[in-house]
């Protein structure tokens, strides 16, 4: 009997051996993990979890605050033993908030504020960002877990805890950074350290100098080309390309390292803008240098469009008006650039696009007349009724045209004035063009004689005045009577001159002379004047 009894309670020792281990099993391990943040010390304070918005919003605050005990409460720490929690997770609370702030910025209007949650992925899920990590984006995200309270709470997963040492490993501060003082590191202004504002000087000075002496090494080479070559323009080019160039590689050297100053990505964000705004800047002064040089390099190759070349006048006149259009173009792309950067600016546009409603119509009536006139500008310089250096009759003044800009024409009157113009005012209204065709121009004189006046001695002395005259060009001299009134005849010289102002200079000549020739004619008696003085 003895010996029955002792197998008996062996066996049903043997028997529960599966037991023991299968409650080690599944107790013993959970024991020792225990939940996300058994292993923290308690807070006495009350933490918005409920929903994704203000869990993440109450991790960002207790990072600003740097309690990263509190902050290390908003990460599911269930992957790491209840004994190394209080020492890992306020680490790791660190280590997640440096990664993020440098790495991107957390829109906090996107996430969900509701308890469920809202977010495209799984249930009980929240995806906040992501942050690229070696070409494979890394999941920052949220999860819904059940406290020992009963209670749901969203905290940061715990596939994104596990790659904060990653994160770190990849992003966090380098060697020499975390060798600085304390004091620097600590200290603040505008929400960044001393340190990266003293770095920042260095390297603006930096990049300053480099654009310089890279500019210079550059340009100095490209100058020896440049003197190796008959023509001028290349030196001039060479020379235009002087600040541009500067810039452009100050902005790229600054850039490189603002990298190395490890600034938060908010910061970071208005230096890459402002960068790309000064490229754009620089980009563009540069091609409004080269297209004022190609200008004048075309337009040294023109003939003087002054002596009667209508062909060259017409080709500068459209090489004048297209420079103008390119430049304007070039800064309405470049300013586009600087301003698309901006989500305002961008989703205006875009709305204003897509809608097509009142404000399209509000701006496009406002900005009527400039298109008006941009589009004029084009026009003129195709169809040229006027060219730069035509003679013209407009508001009742005789002048020249001067400039050709894309809104308004300056016309150089006889007497030096200049009279500005609209410039659809030269599409929408008739106006004379003396030069249209070529220079050449007639011009009349009228005379009011007495019936008797003999015509034959007048058109003897316009011949012989207009044969001693620089300013006939020996085409057309005529003398007839155009009109007979109750008074007096109408004689009309009519003459010919190579350009308006000789036409203008012989006419009035002509005008003197023959007054004078009638005045000595006889004593005078042909005058219109005299024969009524005598009635």
């Amino acid at each position: 009997m003895p010996r029955t009894s002792s197998l008996s309670v062996r066996a049903q020792a043997l028997l529960l051996v599966p037991f023991a281990l299968a409650f080690a099993l599944l107790f013993g391990p959970a024991r020792a993990l225990a939940g996300p943040h058994d292993g923290l010390p308690r807070i006495d304070v009350s933490l918005p979890q409920e929903t994704p918005r203000r869990a993440f919003d109450g991790f960002q605050e207790a990072a600003r605050a740097r309690d990263w005990n509190r902050a290390a409460h908003y990460l599911d720490l269930k992957a790491i033993p209840r004994a190394n929690q209080a020492k890992e997770g306020p680490a790791l609370a660190r280590e997640l908030a440096y990664v993020l702030d440098r790495k991107t910025i957390v829109d906090l209007g996107k996430l969900s504020d509701v308890p469920e949650g809202g977010g495209a992925g799984p249930a009980g899920t929240e995806l906040v960002t992501t942050i690229p990590l070696e070409d494979e984006p890394v999941s920052i995200s949220l999860t819904r877990v059940r406290f020992d309270d009963g209670v749901q709470r969203w905290i940061v997963s715990r596939t994104t805890v596990a790659m904060v040492p990653e994160l770190w490993q990849a992003f966090g501060p380098s060697d020499w950074q975390e060798r600085l003082p304390s004091s620097l590191q600590r200290v603040t202004l505008f929400g960044v350290a001393i340190w990266q504002w003293i770095g920042l000087l260095l390297s603006i000075g930096a990049a300053y100098a480099l654009g310089i002496v890279f500019a210079a090494l550059v340009l100095g080479a490209l100058r020896r080309l440049a003197r190796r070559t008959t023509t001028p323009w290349d030196d001039r080019m060479v020379e235009a390309a002087r600040g541009p160039a500067r810039l452009v590689v100050a902005v790229v050297a600054l850039r490189s390292f603002m990298e190395a100053l490890r600034f938060s990505a908010a910061v970071d964000l208005v230096g890459q803008r402002l960068s790309l705004s000064a490229l754009v800047i620089g980009l563009t002064w540069l091609t409004m240098r080269a297209l004022s040089l190609g200008a004048s390099w075309l337009d040294a190759r023109l003939p003087d469009g002054t002596v009667g070349d209508e062909r060259a006048k017409g080709l500068r006149t459209q090489l004048e008006v297209l420079r103008r259009v390119f430049a304007v173009l070039s800064v309405l792309i470049g300013a586009s650039v600087i301003l698309m950067q901006f989500d305002f600016v961008r989703s205006v546009g875009v709305s204003l696009l897509a809608s097509a409603g009142i404000a399209g119509v509000v701006v496009g009536l406002a900005a009527q007349k400039s298109l008006a006139g941009l589009i004029a500008g084009v026009q003129l310089s195709i169809t040229q009724p006027m060219r730069i250096g035509d003679s013209v009759v407009i508001e009742g003044e005789f002048g020249t045209i001067e400039e050709i800009n894309l809104t308004y024409v300056v016309v150089k009157i006889w007497d030096e004035r200049r009279l500005i113009v609209p410039i659809g005012r030269f599409l929408d209204q008739p106006f004379q063009n003396w030069t249209k065709v070529d220079a050449q121009i007639h011009g009349a004189v009228l005379l009011y004689v007495d019936y008797a006046t003999p015509i034959d001695a007048i058109r003897a002395e316009a011949q012989r005045l207009c044969a001693a005259s620089d300013a006939w060009d020996g085409r057309t001299v005529s003398v007839q009577v155009t009109d007979v009134t109750d008074k007096a005849a109408a004689v009309r010289v009519l003459v010919s001159a190579k350009n308006g102002d000789d036409a203008v200079r012989l006419r009035c000549e002509l005008r003197e002379k023959l007054l004078a020739f009638l005045t000595g004619l006889e004593g005078g008696k042909y005058l219109v004047r005299t024969r009524n003085a005598n009635v």
